[in-house]
């Protein structure tokens, strides 16, 4: 099968099997060959910065994991598993990279149809497969190379039973990569201010997004048996009003790539609006 986009290009020469040449990019447009197949994935419609938000985070992933394998501090492919995988793209990136039996899970009955309709496959030498499953109810009896959980803890109803299956479902060596919502950002802080100053309450989405600053973060994945790898951030400034001024215009694509470094370096990242920890099973 192949998947077109808008210009009637395909995004898989021979199918979901194909690899993606994935790149990563600031300008977040339609120029973007990547950015339409995202678009038409996860459907951001008018929202732009829920847009340049997720390509950045899918930009620190692929960052991060390319940096893991070349440092050698991933050495096993055999199994990965991305917990709430939405729409599949991380998953098809993670099989992409090397491992052989990827697994995505979502709670969401629309995202893994639309996953597996775009990127599952079943093969000999790999399989990339998608299942309607929740985070608390993982079945803790198999184990994994690699776990990735972005932005999902903070919207299950128990986050601490969510990071103990992550830290069971990890073979010795494994590796984790985490990110929660930090609520000791600079634009959730913001946020706080205005909710002050206008008197109004925060919507339920952003109160999901405010449960944990980055030492409870921290905290939630303080197994003996498991190490901090590295921490990092993304997201040090961004916020609503000001940031829909500045996408499209010259200039917001340094802005973008500036604001994407600086909210991995010390002392920033533990202010980023996203918070992501990297751990390894030691035994």
């Amino acid at each position: 099968m192949k998947h077109r986009g808008e210009d009637g290009g395909s995004y898989f020469l021979n199918g979901p099997a194909a690899p993606i040449n994935y790149e990563v990019d600031f300008r977040c447009d339609e120029n973007d060959q990547i950015q339409r197949l995202l678009d038409d994935l996860y459907s951001y419609g008018t929202n732009p910065i829920t847009k340049v938000l997720h390509r950045n985070r899918i930009n620190l992933f692929y960052l991060l994991i390319k940096g893991l394998i070349e440092e050698q501090v991933v050495q096993r492919f055999d199994s990965a598993i991305d917990i709430g995988c939405n729409a599949g793209f991380y998953a098809k990136l993670i099989s992409d990279l090397g491992f052989k039996d990827v697994l995505g899970i979502d709670i969401v009955d629309q995202y893994i149809s639309k996953a597996n309709s775009t990127f599952s496959f079943l093969s000999r030498s790999k399989t990339l497969t998608y299942e309607l499953l929740s985070a608390e109810e993982i079945p803790t009896s198999r184990r994994y190379d690699l776990v990735l959980c972005t932005e999902v803890i903070e919207h299950t109803h128990d986050p601490q039973k969510v990071a103990d299956n992550i830290a069971s479902i990890l073979n010795v060596g494994g590796i984790a990569i985490v990110s929660l919502p930090n609520a000791w950002s600079l634009p959730f802080l913001a946020s706080r201010l205005k909710s002050f100053l206008t008197r109004k309450e925060f919507d339920e989405a952003i109160k999901a997004h405010v449960k944990y600053p980055f030492w409870k973060i921290l905290r939630l994945f303080g197994f003996k048996h498991m190490e901090v790898i590295t921490i990092t951030g993304q997201n040090l400034f961004f916020v609503g009003p000001e940031f829909r001024f500045l996408y499209g215009r010259k200039g917001f694509r340094f802005i973008n790539q500036l604001n994407f470094y600086l909210s991995q370096l010390w002392p920033f990242k533990f202010f980023a609006q996203s918070f992501w920890i990297v751990l390894k099973r030691t035994y």
